[in-house]
Parts: structure tokens; C-alpha cells; sequence
């Protein structure tokens, strides 16, 4: 074959080759599949692009599967917490003929956060069986929705439900405490508190939880027993320290209280202003003063020392502090004002008082002032006749 004619063999080859790429280039793109891809969007959590995807599908294409589009959307603005557009777009999925267990879940979670809680229990009754054994959240907040709703009984027997479907799961039994503290049924509630922390293990925050929750309702003997519990397991936790600080000062038990304090202000907490404040309230004032010296945000500490000092009588050192005062820019409290005018009036340095009383403008303290500037004109040249 000569030169010529493999030459002219290649051309035609590469004409050939040049025009089924161009054919190629022309044909038809195929059309993107975006109700797939807000499918994958979803499963990986990018929720907002998940939306950019669902707007652009075609819902005119043949076959479009319309319960799948719905079920999307709903699960999307479920996780935007767009609720009232879930729940429409979650119901028309239904409507389109979804009906797998998790869509009503999805309904009763997005009802439920918008508050329409007998909508939320109805979509959790018509998922069946299937849908309240699917996990022990869905319980829960089935019990939830009853108590909100008013029906506690039903409220109840969910969680009794809860507990036999899913028999190691704790939160049926923790949330059976709170109930009973709620319903003000206290003996109760402390049965079922000690038998949920004997049968689970209770981590610090169970034995805060319980404890606080019987204080607030007025029982704090009660709730110090289940707080003491745990501090035998928990000694350094600070949570615990200040559980048990608050229910040491309702029982009026100062000292103990600020003990817990300083107990929690040693694991690094900013503590030691309420731990000097609870000895003050104790009337032992030497401890609050040393404690009050280690505070270190000093315009709480300034005051602080001032009341332990009007406390302990200790009138002359209170006046001293005024310049310490000024430096902080404490003398622009009125409070703080009339407190060294008092501490100066106990002293005997009338003079001083009044310099402090001539410049208070609060209206609250203009009465225990015009009072002071009485009781001094009285007293006159005889200073100790109001010491």
C-alpha cells in the first residue's frame, strides 16, 4: 500500500471519528435526577441545599413519585423547624399513599413542636403498634403530650408502657419521679427516686435533678436525703456542692451551706462571695471576713466587707473604707453612700456623715437620711449620747 493511499485511509478515519464526537456533543443531556439528590442531601444533613434540590424537580415528568417529593419536603422542614409547612407536606404525603410508620412519627414530632398536641397523638395512634415500639423518645413524648394535655392517668400509663417495651431503658423511671414531685404525691416520689437510682446507674446530675425538683416544691428534707446520696458518690462534683448549699440555706442551716460553697469555689467555681455571705447570715462574722479577703472581683468584695463591717459593729474600719470605695467608683451608689454616712454617724464623726448624706439623690433614702441628720442634731455636742 503506497503512502498515499495509508494517508488518505487515516484522513477518512479521522473525519469519522471528529463527527460521531460532535454527534456526541449534540445529543440530549440526561435530566438530573434532584429528587434523588435532596434524598442524599437529606441523609447527609445539608438540609437548606436539600431544599434548592426539591424546587427544582419536575413534577410534571411521567410517573413523578409524588408520596416520596411530599415526604421529603415534610422531613426537610421538619429538620428547618419549619413545623406547620411539615405538617402539611407530611399529611399530603399520606394523602399520596405513604404509609410507612416512620411518616407518622415524623407528623407527631412536627405536631408536637407546634403545639398541636392532639394532632401529635393521633398521628402516633394510627402509625399502629409499630411506631410507639420504635424507640423510647417516641414514649416519652407520647407520655409528655398527655400531661400537657391534662390526662396524667394516660400520661402515666405510657411510661408503665415504656418500661416494660423497653425494660432497660431509665428515663421511664426518672420521669415517673418528676411526675409524682409534680403531682405533689412527695412520699411517692421518694420511693420511686430510690428505687431509680438503685436500679440504673445515676450519674450526679440524677441526684441534682431529683433534689432540686423536691426543694422547689417545698420539700427540702426530702430533697437533701437524695442530694447527700450523692454527694457520698460524687464528693467533688460542683453541681452537687451547690444543690446542697441552696437546700442547707432554706433549712436556714448557714454554716453547712457555706461550707458547700467554699467546697465548690475550691474546684475553681466563683463561689467565695455567696460562701461569705452565708457565714454572714450565720453571724459569724471573722469567717466572713476571711473569706471575703480571698474574693477577687474587688468591687463585690468592697461591698461585701462594707455590710460584714456595719454587721460587726466595726464602725470606724467601714469609714475607712471610703477612699478604697471612691477608687473602685463605688461612691456613686447612693446604697453605698449612706452606708459609710451610717458607719460615720456610729463613730462619733458627724461631720462626715453629713458630707456623705449632702450627696445622695435617691428618693428611696432620703427618709433614713433626713432620720440620721435627725438623730445627730439631737445628740449636738454630746457625741456618745448616740454612740
Amino acid at each position: 500500500m503506497s503512502i498515499d493511499t495509508r494517508s488518505k485511509i487515516v484522513f477518512c478515519l479521522l473525519i469519522v471519528w471528529l463527527l460521531s464526537g460532535v454527534s456526541l456533543a449534540i445529543a440530549k443531556p440526561k435530566e438530573v435526577d434532584y429528587l434523588g439528590l435532596a434524598a442524599l442531601m437529606v441523609r447527609d444533613g445539608h438540609y437548606e441545599r436539600a431544599v434548592q434540590a426539591l424546587e427544582s424537580v419536575n413534577m410534571e415528568q411521567e410517573g413523578f413519585d409524588f408520596a416520596r417529593f411530599h415526604t421529603l419536603t415534610g422531613l426537610v422542614n421538619l429538620k428547618l423547624q419549619r413545623y406547620a409547612e411539615a405538617i402539611a407536606s407530611l399529611e399530603q404525603a399520606l394523602e399520596e399513599g405513604q404509609d410507612e410508620a416512620q411518616i407518622y412519627i415524623y407528623l407527631a414530632q412536627a405536631a408536637y413542636r407546634n403545639g398541636d398536641y392532639q394532632k401529635a397523638l393521633d398521628a402516633l395512634a394510627s402509625g399502629g403498634p409499630e411506631v410507639l415500639q420504635s424507640s423510647p423518645a417516641i414514649v416519652l413524648m407520647k407520655s409528655y403530650i398527655h400531661w400537657l394535655l391534662g390526662d396524667e392517668e394516660a400520661a402515666w400509663q405510657a411510661l408503665e408502657l415504656g418500661e416494660q417495651s423497653f425494660t432497660d431503658e431509665a428515663p421511664f423511671a426518672r420521669r415517673k419521679v418528676f411526675m409524682l414531685v409534680d403531682l405533689g404525691l412527695y412520699q411517692e416520689a421518694a420511693r420511686h427516686g430510690i428505687d431509680y437510682l438503685e436500679r440504673f446507674e445515676p450519674g450526679a446530675d440524677d441526684y441534682v435533678a431529683i433534689g432540686e425538683a423536691l426543694r422547689q416544691a417545698g420539700q427540702s428534707r426530702v430533697g437533701l436525703s437524695f442530694l447527700e446520696l450523692g454527694r457520698i458518690r460524687y464528693p467533688d462534683n460542683e453541681r452537687l456542692l451547690l444543690a446542697l448549699a441552696k437546700i442547707y440555706a432554706d433549712l436556714k442551716q448557714y454554716v453547712t451551706a457555706a461550707t458547700m460553697m467554699e467546697q465548690a469555689a475550691a474546684l475553681g467555681g466563683d463561689y467565695l462571695v455567696d460562701a461569705a455571705e452565708l457565714y454572714r447570715r450565720a453571724g459569724q462574722l471573722g469567717r466572713a471576713l476571711f473569706i471575703n479577703e480571698k474574693v477577687l472581683d474587688q468591687e463585690k468584695k468592697l461591698k461585701q466587707r462594707l455590710a460584714i463591717l456595719l454587721d460587726a459593729e466595726m464602725f470606724e474600719n467601714a469609714e475607712l473604707m471610703a477612699e478604697s470605695l471612691s477608687r473602685h467608683g463605688l461612691l456613686e451608689d447612693d446604697e453605698i453612700r449612706y452606708a459609710l454616712a451610717y458607719a460615720a454617724f456610729k463613730a462619733g464623726h458627724f461631720v462626715a456623715a453629713n458630707d456623705h448624706l449632702d450627696v445622695i439623690t435617691k428618693p428611696s433614702l432620703f427618709r433614713k437620711a433626713t432620720a440620721l441628720r435627725k438623730a445627730m442634731s439631737v445628740c449636738g455636742d454630746d457625741v456618745w449620747r448616740c454612740l
